[in-house]
């Protein structure tokens, strides 16, 4: 027999342990009717006056069986009457009856949250017992799920507190029995077109029979450590996520490819958070997201897939990138013009400076330094055309006879696909590509014993803050005299 006393002190201790409930609390209280909601609304009235709570009652009926579930909501009407809880019930009608259990779960939290933000309450508090959290695990477990929500359900979470967490089911019956609580019945809870209840009519009972008899208590143990575990876990993804993590803006963040090699798990946790700080909505990433980008890592090619939210990922030999914006790859076409008078021109965040010469620098040609190159003036003609590349591309690599698509080219030098609309190409008059600027110059134009004028081109990215950056410096120089 379990007497209302042990329960009572073992429900308050849980909930001072847990930190679930202070003094003055505003309390909204799901109740379905069953029995759980009704003796979680017996025992949050028994601790009222201690407490001095405010409880809400709010119960929501999908009428999904008819009559049955009119009576269900006259019944937690009356209950709530006879405990002296205010009641609000909701209304709604699901209309598309596949995946009803995610259906019915969306809704009610929609309507738990409009009502506590419409009337200021702190709390949720939900009657899921240790039999609930059995089940979860288990559920979580056979889909896949990562340590995460192998967790299972916690006593708290943001602004959800579940005090029955504690029970068993068979305690709350005994309860229920012992101290004359009425509940009401779902007879869809027996029905095995639903996974959990496959889960609590079939699979627990099965183990408790053939393999162990406290399984439930083994599973809520599990949980437990599960959760010590994730907890663990996002600490020491705080701690990485500077070191494998370039934030580029609120729409970007970037992975080196040689940081994260050789990782698994905290990355799970690193791009959740990732998937966080884009979407607002972390609990959203899930395992099967995970092992999608672990297999978009592996892939030897560059692409790219799509999560939930419209997030993007994708990835090259170089990094793996998150945005809000799918990666593009078509090319601009803007262009600028080079004269042979020209001497700097700026191509989007990038200057272009040529100069002719006729004689060997001093020090040779730095033939090794990609962002300058050396071209025979005689082979070329002006005007030069600074562009991005086009369909139909073709180019003569330095060292080879034939020419060869451009496309080819970039994929031979290993260029991501993500890049290849980036690159800076110069053209002369004939539509020669003479340079593939910061790559290689065309074999046609390279110079030779025979060179008369050489034209030197040099391209360099664009300082914005150059100047801004030497005032700083200079002033933090002041500071230190």
């Amino acid at each position: 027999m379990v007497e209302q006393k042990n329960i009572l002190t073992k429900f308050r201790d849980y909930i001072k342990s847990e930190n679930l409930i202070q003094p003055n609390d505003k309390l909204l209280i799901g109740v379905s009717g069953g029995i759980d909601s009704t003796v979680l609304l017996y025992l949050i009235k028994k601790i009222s006056p201690e407490f001095n709570l405010t409880a809400l009652a709010v119960h929501i009926n999908y009428h999904l069986r008819g009559k049955e579930s009119d009576e269900n909501e006259k019944f937690v009407k009356n209950l709530c009457y006879k405990f002296g809880i205010p009641l609000v019930t909701h209304h709604s009608k699901i209309k598309d009856k596949s995946n009803l259990e995610n259906r019915a779960r969306t809704i009610r939290i929609r309507v738990f949250k409009n009502l506590l933000e419409k009337y200021h309450f702190q709390k949720l508090a939900l009657g899921h017992n240790k039999n609930d959290q059995s089940e979860t695990l288990l559920l979580h477990l056979f889909r896949g799920s990562g340590i995460g929500g192998m967790k299972g359900m916690t006593p708290k979470t943001k602004y959800i507190i579940r005090p029955l967490l504690i029970f068993k089911r068979s305690e709350i019956t005994e309860f229920a029995k012992q101290n004359n609580i009425d509940f009401s019945e779902d007879l869809s809870n027996k029905k095995l077109i639903f996974d959990r209840n496959k889960i609590r009519h079939k699979i627990i009972p099965l183990i408790e029979k053939n393999i162990n008899p406290e399984v439930v208590e083994k599973i809520s143990n599990c949980a437990k450590i599960f959760k010590q575990t994730d907890v663990f876990l996002k600490r020491y993804c705080e701690e990485v996520f500077p070191e494998l993590v370039t934030k580029k803006s609120s729409e970007k963040f970037v992975l080196p490819m040689r940081k994260i090699a050789n990782k698994d798990v905290e990355l799970f946790y690193v791009f959740r958070k990732i998937f966080g700080l884009l979407t607002g909505a972390e609990q959203d990433f899930f395992t099967v997201h995970f092992h999608k980008i672990m297999e978009l890592i592996i892939n030897p090619k560059s692409r790219h897939i799509q999560l939930p939210k419209n997030i993007f990922v994708s990835k090259d030999n170089e990094k793996l990138e998150f945005s809000k914006s799918a990666p593009t790859f078509k090319s601009s076409e803007y262009t600028r013009t080079i004269r042979k008078t020209s001497r700097r021109i700026l191509f989007e965040n990038f200057y272009l400076s040529i100069s002719q010469m006729k004689s060997v620098p001093i020090g040779g040609y730095h033939f090794s330094g990609k962002n300058t190159s050396y071209i025979d003036l005689n082979k070329i003609e002006f005007p030069l055309t600074i562009r991005h590349r086009k369909p139909g591309d073709k180019f003569t690599p330095l060292g080879m006879k034939q020419p060869k698509k451009l496309k080819t080219f970039l994929i031979d030098e290993k260029i991501s696909k993500f890049e290849r609309h980036k690159i800076i190409l110069v053209e002369d008059k004939t539509g020669k590509i003479i340079w593939i600027a910061g790559i290689r110059i065309n074999d046609d134009v390279k110079l030779t014993s025979k060179t008369k004028q050489i034209l030197r081109m040099k391209i360099m990215k664009k300082l914005q803050l150059y100047r801004k950056a030497k005032r700083v410096e200079k002033e933090n120089l002041t500071d230190l005299l």
